[in-house]
């Protein structure tokens, strides 16, 4: 019996994954170098609503290949794996026989990408997006401000912009179209309310010039507006991350406007403040009917004044690990320095490592960090969502070519995504 069936490239899709069958064509044509076409033939794709919305089942025989999913996201995940299957023989391809029913254990499957610290023109995103589809993420958070520039087009506030550093709404759109089709969910960031020194330089009126954002009125003015075109932009974006780590809190106690509304509230200190405006800004999103994603940073006393619907990202284990924020009852994203993290060029870890990373347990290199240096997990009945690999910009910015930077980067994500990716579909427990 044939443990290898040949597969013509030709296709016939339901209705509901038209789509997704082009896409598949695109990727499966520049792979192997063999035109797909639609038709009856080699690819069929069915719709089964008894499946989960990211689950496949896989069929593969003399007859072709069959997928049946019940959502886009679900199709789009057996394709990539039919993609990593194919095999080319002479002018043919052909897939191994076989049946597989498949479903994520872990939901968020994610990657971030610094386009602040180093600005990247929008191809690469596309080649990020497409590394994503490839690997069956289902993510991709982009880093969209930090001090170094602001990269989105505010049209109430332009010049925040950073020139030549700044998406043009075009561009936006592309970014949105073509995750969209792909099914991979964009969640865009602006960092506040540190990381914020394009604030202060571009409109100090407004912001202030202290090193961090004011705690008043006008400010949480400005941020509703600047967050209500985020949402406009990204109109497909469930969640929208404000940031929310790093402040130099230790600024407020010189900023007339934050202390007058610290005393207005009854706000007895700074850390206190520091959750108070997460709070504030985290409502802000819920009142755009989006969730907000914070990375860790509020201080445990203040826990409670944090909607517990907000999806907190635990990184650093430094501000609070992330017992302390299960304990409080969040959702977590596992963004563990050690291995999770990519500074291009020196550090990272290897697949292996990130591999072997279970989603309930922390590490660190930083000798401050309770993750250090052995590490600590969190009782698997916590919910965490999976785990988000973080390519950050602040070293490729400095090269003498940074585009030969962001090449290394996409080379290091190449090389970790799938190990991250693949341990997160089967967690072996």
């Amino acid at each position: 019996m044939n443990n290898k069936y040949a597969v013509a490239p030709v296709y016939a899709a339901c209705e509901a994954f038209a789509g997704c069958a082009v896409v598949f064509a695109d990727y499966a044509g520049e792979a192997f170098g063999i035109d797909w076409t639609a038709g009856e033939g080699g690819l069929t794709l069915i719709l089964d609503e008894t499946l989960p919305p990211e689950g496949y089942r896989m069929e593969a025989g003399e007859s072709g290949v069959t997928i049946a999913a019940s959502a886009a996201k679900g199709m789009h995940n057996g394709l990539a794996d039919l993609l990593g299957k194919l095999e080319k023989c002479g002018d043919s391809l052909f897939v191994p026989a076989g049946s597989v029913t498949e479903a994520p254990d872990c939901s968020y499957r994610g990657l971030m990408v610094d386009l602040a610290r180093q600005w990247h023109p929008l191809p690469y995103i596309l080649e990020y997006i497409d590394l994503c589809w490839k690997n069956r993420a289902s993510h991709l958070q982009l880093h969209f401000t930090d001090s170094q520039s602001f990269t989105l087009p505010i049209s109430a506030y332009p010049n925040l912009s950073t020139e030549g550093r700044t998406y043009t709404r075009e561009e936006i759109g592309v970014m949105v179209e073509y995750a969209s089709a792909r099914g991979i969910r964009l969640v865009p960031e602006v960092d506040v309310p540190g990381h914020t020194a394009q604030f202060f330089k571009k409109y100090p009126e407004v912001f202030g010039n202290t090193g961090v954002l004011p705690a008043c009125e006008e400010v949480f003015d400005a941020l509703r507006t600047i967050f209500r075109e985020v949402v406009e932009m990204f109109p497909d974006s469930e969640w929208i991350h404000l940031g929310g780590d790093e402040a130099d809190i230790g600024a407020w106690e010189k900023c007339d406007r934050t202390k007058a509304y610290m005393q207005e509230h009854g706000i007895e200190n700074i850390h206190e403040m520091y959750a108070e405006y997460i709070r504030i800004v985290t409502e802000m999103i819920f009142e755009l009917d989006r969730t907000p994603v914070v990375w860790e940073g509020f201080a445990k006393e203040y826990n409670d004044r944090i909607d517990r619907r907000t999806i907190l990202i635990a990184w650093e284990s430094y501000y609070q690990p992330a017992y302390d924020l299960a304990e409080a009852g969040f959702t977590l994203i596992n963004c563990s320095w050690k291995p999770l993290y990519i500074v291009t060029p020196d550090t990272h870890w290897t697949p292996e490592e990130i591999a072997a990373l279970d989603p309930w347990r922390w590490e660190h290199w930083w000798p401050k960090s309770p993750a250090y240096p052995h590490g600590y997990s969190i009782d698997k009945r916590y919910p965490v969502l999976g785990e988000q690999i973080c390519a950050w910009g602040d070293r490729i910015a400095v090269w003498e070519n940074w585009e030969d930077g962001i090449k290394k980067e996409m080379e290091l994500v190449a090389e970790r995504l799938p190990a991250m990716c693949g341990k997160l579909w089967h967690l072996g427990f």
